[in-house]
């Protein structure tokens, strides 16, 4: 019975984990439309979107049905086993009953022992549909747990620790792209605390990356970064991340709300040209759809003067902005935060005239240029 039971379920393991992936797939692909449908409305994209959907919508339900019509097949076997088991014993020993071998009560015992040894060796049949699904689950999360091993073993070292000093150095490093490219070979510079720094290169370079792996969130590649002995960093990504909830948590996000009193906050907003969000600190919204990418940006440099950060990495965090309220955030920046060591990624020549350094990515080399004049 456990070896038919086998036989016919073990399809079930690969049905199981089918059905997770395709239900994580169109779950995905459904947050995914929601998060961008102002987007897709205006390429006039929803009957696309649409046809993709049902697609995957489409690989749930085959699924669903393959899976099925293999369960009603490991049932009926099941069924038919228990029920089969159950008149075996009175049937082997019916003829000694019959001719007073043994007594009723007797045969009666020999049902009963039958029926526990029996019940007791059938629980890989009973159990296996539970199984099969544990099991799917399981290759699911060791699959993952490998892939993530892989991308670490593949992805060389970058050896990320302190200084001795306040200083900001990098010493032989190589940022790569997973699947092996390199993006910037043998990069070494440092930074000395109060200095201000801007990292400039052609769209796909490694400005990006480089950020990354002085945050030591990239692995793929190796070197050293040596941060500095104390003090704090704050990264402002192109895209900051904002919160479902009050504005006031928004704004003090990674500190707890409450963090910072509400003048300082009103004052924030004042120097970031958002004045107009002042009364709305205690409302509770998806931020990331309310407000626009230049406003977000804006709340993003209203973080960084509220959290007074001993070094302050921008990401192209003005990007979305025009020139005019560019310069004057990072005059803010300048006046509101004279000891913070500033390091920028950002295209516009007009940003050299706020930092005294500029590192240029060329191809795979990281050179030192002098500021362009605004």
């Amino acid at each position: 019975g456990s070896w038919l039971t086998h036989i016919i379920g073990r399809p079930l393991i690969r049905l199981n984990n089918d059905r997770q992936r395709f239900e994580a797939n169109l779950r995905f692909n459904l947050i995914r439309v929601r998060e961008n449908a102002e987007s897709i409305a205006l390429y006039d994209g929803a009957a696309d979107e649409r046809r993709a959907l049902m697609q995957r919508f489409g690989d749930v339900w085959d699924n669903w049905l393959r899976l099925m019509k293999r369960q009603k097949r490991l049932g009926w076997f099941t069924i038919f086993y228990d029920y089969a088991a159950s008149p075996f014993p009175l049937v082997m020993a019916a003829p000694q009953y019959f001719t007073g071998a043994i007594q009723l009560g007797q045969l009666m015992q020999i049902a009963n022992a039958f029926g526990q040894v029996q019940g007791g060796l059938s629980w890989f049949v009973s159990a296996y549909t539970t199984l099969a699904t544990w099991k799917a689950t399981t290759d699911r999360i060791l699959g993952f747990h490998h892939a993530v091993e892989q991308a670490r073993a593949e992805g060389g070292a970058i050896e990320l620790g302190r200084n001795g000093d306040e200083s900001l150095q990098v010493e032989g490093l190589e940022l790569a792209l997973p699947d092996g490219k390199t993006l910037v070979s043998q990069a070494g510079f440092s930074v000395r605390p109060g200095e201000r720094v801007l990292v400039t290169g052609p769209s796909g370079s490694g400005k990006s990356t480089l950020f990354r792996a002085l945050a030591g969130i990239w692995p793929f590649g190796r070197g050293r970064v040596r941060l500095p002995a104390s003090g704090r960093a704050f990264f402002l990504p192109q895209r900051p991340y904002l919160p479902i909830a009050s504005l006031r948590a928004a704004l003090c996000y990674p500190s707890p709300e409450g963090a910072f009193d509400d003048a300082a906050i009103r004052e924030a907003l004042e120097l970031c040209r958002l004045s107009h969000l002042s009364g709305r600190l205690d409302e509770v919204r998806h931020w990331a759809r309310e407000l626009s990418p230049g406003e977000q940006q804006r709340l993003a440099v209203a973080r960084a003067l509220l959290q007074k950060p001993d070094w302050l990495f921008l990401d192209e965090a003005t990007s979305a902005l025009d020139e005019a309220t560019e310069r004057q955030l990072y005059q803010v920046l300048s006046e509101r935060l004279p000891d913070t060591t500033v390091i920028s990624i950002g295209h516009r020549p007009t940003l050299a005239a706020f930092h005294c350094r500029r590192l240029h990515i060329d191809g795979e080399r990281l050179r030192e240029l002098e500021p362009v004049p605004a």
